[in-house]
């Protein structure tokens, strides 16, 4: 039984559908529900049973739904504790010094101010030059380029662009999460699901994954990589969005309108740093991915600390 199976039973559950969540996890329908059959025989019970919408959990099924949320949610933790052993070493004691170019994408503009504060603080002879990502990451554009990328997208999508060409180093994850106003009928929700913003005017981010992953429906009131402007629309209760639930502190502290929602419990994004296999990091930048690493994580605490719906 693989932690990854376990990961396929939740989104099923949450999905209540095999079709919908095999289009959520970029899998074939056929391959998922062998899945869950092996599952089954492993287990020797069953699982999941049909009904008029779709499926549902058998009385068997829930309680294993239970053991399962635990278990991801503790890998998940050991994960998140261990990604930064995984970056490239570099030496701590000398005095580090260079340049670096990274691309952020939109969301990062909110703390780009305060990373680079604290970075500079810790590495004042760094120099760091950002640009901010406003379409989607392509292997050419990254491989024809000097510059660390920044990306944020499911782990199966960044399975498809990764290659032989390209090194990643994974950082952090993040979950997703509703943006509604707090006036909003949504707002009293715990979590939220597809089928809650279908009928909802919406607004997304050009050509990336949080498109695929909950915006579905024709309601579509406008797209921009400018996260302010989609928060601008939920604070006039003109939209929802889907964003990295990491940036939940921010948002509470800027925009008091605004409530994050848990969306689909087990939609989660990994965190890479990305760059070309031909270029050599220099320690500088190993700097600033261990920096990164750090950054982020604090910022998964942050909002694993701040309630879902802040104090009235």
């Amino acid at each position: 039984m693989k932690i990854e199976h376990l990961y396929y039973f939740l989104t099923i559950a949450n999905a209540k559908s095999i079709n919908k969540a095999a289009h959520q996890l970029f899998i074939s329908q056929q391959h998922l529900s062998r899945i869950v059959n092996n599952l089954e025989d492993t287990l020797h019970i069953q699982l999941l049973q049909r009904n008029a919408t779709g499926i549902e959990l058998t009385e068997k099924g829930k309680v294993f739904l239970q053991f399962a949320e635990k278990i991801v949610d503790n890998y998940r933790e050991m994960q998140s504790y261990f990604y930064l052993d995984a970056l490239p070493a570099f030496n701590t004691n000398e005095i580090l010094q260079g340049e670096c170019e990274i691309s952020f994408p939109s969301f990062f503009s909110l703390f780009l101010n305060d990373f680079m504060q604290k970075f500079k603080n810790r590495y004042p002879q760094i120099n760091i030059k950002y640009f901010e990502n406003i379409g989607a990451y392509s292997t050419e554009n990254i491989l024809q380029s000097n510059k660390l990328f920044l990306f944020i997208d499911t782990p199966e999508k960044e399975k498809k662009l990764l290659n032989e060409q390209l090194s990643a180093y994974c950082i952090a994850e993040t979950s997703a999460s509703i943006c509604v106003n707090k006036t909003s009928s949504l707002s009293h929700n715990s979590i939220v699901a597809r089928q809650d913003i279908q009928a909802l005017p919406q607004t997304a981010f050009p050509q990336n994954s949080w498109n695929n992953i909950a915006l579905t429906s024709g309601n579509m009131l406008f797209t921009s990589s400018n996260i302010y402007q989609h928060l601008d629309s939920v604070v006039h209760n003109q939209s929802v969005c889907i964003v990295p639930t990491y940036i939940q502190s921010f948002v509470y502290t800027h925009y008091p309108d605004i409530l994050l929602i848990p969306f689909e419990s087990y939609c989660t994004f990994s965190i890479y740093v990305l760059h070309s296999k031909q270029h050599i990091l220099t320690n500088a930048e190993k700097a600033v991915i261990h920096f990164l690493g750090e950054y982020i994580q604090t910022l998964n605490h942050l909002q694993s600390t701040t309630p879902n719906q802040p104090q009235q």
